[in-house]
This record gives structure tokens, sequence and C-alpha cells, in this order.
């Protein structure tokens, strides 16, 4: 279907219609006069009465044709100004106040019928361009109004009708045989539809044929038969060889080529027609969504700015404009343009939400801060408002702030697994091991089959020395989610440190470095549960792996040093444990840690030292340890 078939399309011409309102089909001014019409309950004083004369072989009296014609001429400027403020109520108003003074005026009613049009009353603004037709019979725009009507109500026959008409009135109007074609084309007979278009198309008269072959192209297009198809290239080629700007035979045959798999042919006349034509936003959506599915951010970009400069809510380009300088880190534009947004959109959410994080990627906390705070409970992005507040407090040193956020949140929104865990955590932190542990399982009432929630819930048992349950909440965690490798990794090396199930430990293990093979935690596991399988020469090359990827991870390079040590690689164990020392915070582990250094130097000194070779491992590493 095209849209010039659609009641839409006269509303234009109809609104372009000034004719004078006095301008009647009477033969004169005058209009009888009887004196009942005025009186009612509130008639006005005498001396505003309009003036009666009295005229006629009869005396008959009639109103001054003066009168009558300035009141119909005064109604109809307001009609028309308010018309043109957008005010259509008031208008029609209006419009109706000068049938009053001008009963016979064919424009009032085609004023109208726009106006009815306008707010999608079809029946009424039937109504008056009958009436204007029936007024004015001659009145070509009014039967270009009914057909318009008719055909928007598929009373195809009375179109017809009314177009025929125009052609009898006016053969050589170019509209009529564009609105037949149209209806053709509804009626799904295009050959016809054509026709009629082809004769436009060669018309001298007709100024703008480019038109009649972008309707022949749309036409065919709809037609699945090659020979169709070809046709309608070579109608839309043909439009845009007339009037090489015009976008919708460019947007059409764009369009063709990317349905029959030529889409580089397509983007090829876009990017051509934005070179040598003003760019048109149209075009450019097309090229800036192309451009960011193909991840060509930077180009992207550029069209983006056409479609912002000419859009009349640009509110949703400036926010991927945004999304885009994001993506390129480049931050103090993204914040800049979201600003922007805010401005005209100070109660949005979502931009509020990404201006926040533009400011914690680059560092400014307290922006950061302030702007997380801001996003209401009610929206969506709350959850992780309350998150990323509270994480950036906790890095600030501000814990029992974070503690105090997260608290709060939670209390807003318990329907956001993100704030159990959050609030657990900061818990943690603070050695309040059994409020954590209260916490989440309030969480996991809501959220049973949340894995996340289910393994910090797992983690915090291990804190308070619950081992059984840690592994079965592991297990459950792998139930859930079997490729969790985080779940994976704290049940492996649990098992680990409990001494059992090692054979299976070592499979989950091998499953998490083989899902996350750069991952220096995962990878420390894998090479701790063989380890305690005594697998110590593959062990030294795995644990080496974890300390490259995490190099300064304590627990790391004290596991790679007993590692050393059971090797007999003496000087590498003491270097790796003095490095693990250095990197330790906790004063009980450092000192456990240089325990290690001093039992292996007293060894030496009670022993000769002895080749590699030939030096048998005892069976145990000094000072065993846990992580």
């Amino acid at each position: 279907m095209f849209p010039y078939t659609r009641a839409a399309i006269f509303l234009p011409f109809l609104v372009t219609l000034t004719a004078c309102a006095t301008f009647t089909s009477n033969e004169t001014d005058k209009a009888p006069y009887y004196e009942s019409s005025f009186n009612d309950r509130n008639r006005a004083p005498a001396s505003f009465a309009p003036q009666s004369v009295a005229s006629g072989p009869d005396n008959t009296t009639t109103i001054d044709p003066l009168y009558m014609r300035t009141q119909a001429d005064y109604y109809f400027a307001m009609g028309e100004a308010y018309s043109l403020e957008g005010n259509s109520a008031k208008a029609l108003e209006a419009f109706k106040n000068t049938l009053i003074y001008d009963q016979e005026s064919p424009a009032v009613h085609m004023r109208l019928a726009a106006e009815y049009l306008k707010q999608g009353l079809l029946s009424e603004s039937l109504t008056q361009g009958e009436e204007a037709a029936k007024k004015d019979p001659k009145n070509v725009d009014a039967h270009l109004l009914l057909g318009g009507l008719y055909s928007s109500m598929k009373l195809y026959p009375k179109a017809m009708d009314q177009y025929n008409t125009v052609m009898k009135l006016e053969p050589k109007n170019t509209e009529a045989p564009l609105y037949i074609g149209a209806l053709y084309s509804e009626q799904k007979q295009p050959d016809k539809a054509v026709k009629y278009f082809e004769s436009l198309a060669k018309n001298p008269d007709y100024t703008t044929p480019h038109l009649a072959w972008y309707y022949i192209g749309r036409v065919r297009m709809e037609q699945p038969e090659a020979k169709y198809q070809k046709g309608a290239e070579e109608a839309f080629k043909k439009s845009l060889s007339i009037k090489p700007e015009f976008v919708d035979s460019l947007l059409s045959l764009g369009a063709m080529y990317t349905k029959d798999k030529k889409e580089e042919k397509a983007l090829a006349m876009y990017r051509e027609y934005q070179k040598e034509n003003t760019p048109n936003s149209r075009v450019a959506e097309i090229l800036a969504q192309t451009y960011i599915e193909q991840g060509d951010y930077e180009k992207a970009y550029d069209q983006l700015e056409i479609i912002e400069r000419d859009s009349d809510e640009p509110l949703n380009v400036r926010m991927k404009m945004a999304l885009i300088l994001i993506d390129q880190k480049r931050f103090d534009q993204a914040a800049e343009k979201l600003q922007e947004v805010l401005k005209e959109a100070p109660d949005s959410d979502k931009v509020r939400f990404y201006l926040a994080a533009v400011y914690e990627e680059t560092h400014k906390n307290e922006l950061a801060v302030r702007e997380y705070k801001k996003v209401p409970a009610s929206s969506t992005y709350y959850g992780e408002a309350v998150v990323h507040t509270a994480y950036i407090l906790k890095g600030m040193g501000k814990l029992d702030e974070a503690v105090q956020t997260a608290a709060e949140g939670l209390k807003n929104r318990q329907d956001q697994p993100q704030i159990y865990a959050m609030y657990a955590s900061l818990l943690d932190e603070k050695s309040d091991y059994k409020t954590a542990s209260a916490v989440l399982e309030q969480g996991l009432v809501k959220f049973p089959e949340n894995a996340q929630l289910r393994f910090y819930y797992g983690t915090i048992q291990d804190r308070l020395g619950n081992k059984s349950l840690v592994v079965s909440e592991m297990k459950k965690v792998l139930e859930i989610d079997p490729n969790h490798v985080q779940g994976m990794n704290y049940l492996a090396f649990t098992w680990a440190e409990m001494g059992t199930q090692l054979p299976e430990a070592e499979k989950l293990a091998r499953k998490a470095s083989e899902l996350e093979p750069q991952d220096g935690y995962v990878l420390d596991t894998l090479g701790w549960v063989l380890y305690k399988q005594s697998k110590y020469s593959e062990a030294v090359k795995v644990l080496e792996a974890a300390h490259k990827y995490q190099g300064t991870v304590s627990v790391i390079a004290e596991h790679l040093g007993d590692a050393y040590y059971k090797q007999s690689m003496v000087d590498k164990a003491k270097n790796m444990y003095r490095k693990a020392a250095d990197l330790e915070t906790d004063k009980r582990k450092v000192q456990e840690i240089r325990n290690k250094i001093t039992a292996i130097e007293k060894q030496e000194l009670s022993s000769p030292r002895m080749p590699a070779s030939v030096e048998k491992p005892t069976d145990k590493p000094i000072a065993e340890h846990a992580q």
C-alpha cells in the first residue's frame, strides 16, 4: 500500500485553501433575516443588534449585507489563525460561526472538512466535503478531497467516480491520475496503476515526473517476478536521474539491493548520496546502524551527528553517540554528551546511570557516587547503582558508609539479588560473617536458583568453618550452572584443603582452567590439587603459569615455593617464599612464610647440600599450610 492513498495526503492542499469566506455561489450578497431566529432569553440590547434595512416591493426586512460579510470574514480569519496554531477545536468553532453569516460558502465547508480530517474524524470530514461539492459541483478540490476520503474508507468505486469527475472538469489535471493509479494499486491491479503513472511521467505539464517513476517502481517492487523487479530498479533509477536528491527513490532502490543480498552496492549508493548531496538523516540512520553493527563506531558517529542536527527528538541519537564515545574511551566527550541529554531529560535514570559510570571509569569518584545516588529506587538501574556506589565507597576507604548504602538499598528493593551479594561481601570485609550469612539466607529464600548468591553463601560458610556446608553449597551451584568457574574452583580447592575427593577435585580444576586458561587463581587451584596428589613436577609447571598471570598474589607465590621445595629447587623456593612474605599483609601469615625460609636454612646448616639429582624430597613441605 502507498502512503499517498491515505486520507493524510489531502491535508496539505486542504490547509492551503484560504479562499475568502464570503465567496458563495449565490447571485446576491443579501441573506433573508427573520426576527424569530434571534429570539432567545439573553437577547442583546437593541443598540447591538445588526442593522436591518427594508428592501423589495413587499418591504421584506433583511440584514445589512456589509455586516454579514464583515462577520463572516472575521470568523473565517479567526478559524485560519486557530488552524495555524494547531488548535483544531477552536478552528472548528470559528468556521461553524462563519456558516451562520455565510451559509452558501463551499470554502468554509472545505476548511471544516480539513479540520475534522486533522482530528481523524473521517465521517464528519466526509459530510463537509460532500456539502462543499454539492454547493459548488465544479470545485475540483472538493472532489479530490472526497476521492481521498472514500479511498481511505476503502469505498473505491466512489473514490474513482470523484477522480473521474476531476478529469472531466480539468482534463489536464495531474493529481487525479496519480490518485487513480494509487487506487488501482490498492486494488491489486498493478498494470492499470502503472498505466496512469506512466501517463503522468510522459505528461509535459506534470512538474514532478520523478514522483511518477517512483510510484511505478513501488508498484513493480511488490511484484516478485524477475521482469517486474528489473522494471522497479529501472523506474527508481529514472526517478533519480531526473531528481538525484530524491531520497525516497534512493531508499527504495537500496532496499531492493539489500533484499537481493547486495548490501555493499546499497551502502556504496548511500555513501555516494551523502557525499554528493546535502546529507539526509534517513540515509544516515541506515548507515549509522550498519556501521554500528560492523563495529565502525567512528563512521557511525559521523552519521549520528547528521541525524542529531535534523531530528526533532535528538535525545535517543545523543544517547547512542554517548555510548559510542564510551566504547572509544573518549570519556570526557561522553560525559558532555550525557550532560546535554540530562538537561533536556533530567528524570532519565538511564542517562544518569551511564553518566555515573563514566565518572567511575575516569576515577571521579565523588561525582560518580553523587549521580548513582540520584537513581531512584523505582528504576531498573537501581540495583546496579547501589552496588557501584557501595563498591566505590569501599575503595575510598569508607567501608561503614558502603555498608549503610547497601543496607538502605536492600531495604528499598528486595528484588535485586546483586544487592544481597554486595551487602554480604561488605559484611565479610568487616568480618561480620554471621550477619553476612543471614543476609544471603534471606536472598536465597527469594532467589533459590541464583548461582552467584549461593556461591557467596558457600564462601561465607567457609569463613564460619562449616566445610561440609561449603561442599554441599558449591555442589548446588554447579547443579544450577555446570560451567560456574568460581564454583568449580572453590569446590576443588576445598577438597584439596580437606585432602579428600582429590581425583574429582582435579577434574573440576582442569575444567575450570579450560574455561579460564589465563586466570591465575584457577591455575593455582589446579596446581595445588596436583601438589596434594604428589604430582610435583606437573604442579610446578601449572603454578609457574599461575604466578605469571597473578604475580602479586602472595598465596600463589607461596604455593609455587612449596612445589619448588618438593622438587629440591631450594634456592627458587626461598626466593618465592621471600616474595610471598613481601606481598602478604597479614602479619601472622607473614611469620608463617618466614618460618619456612628459616626451616630451610636450618636444614642447610645441619646437613651438607646434596646434588638435586640424588637428593630425596621429604614427604611434607616445610611448615605445611592452608590457603
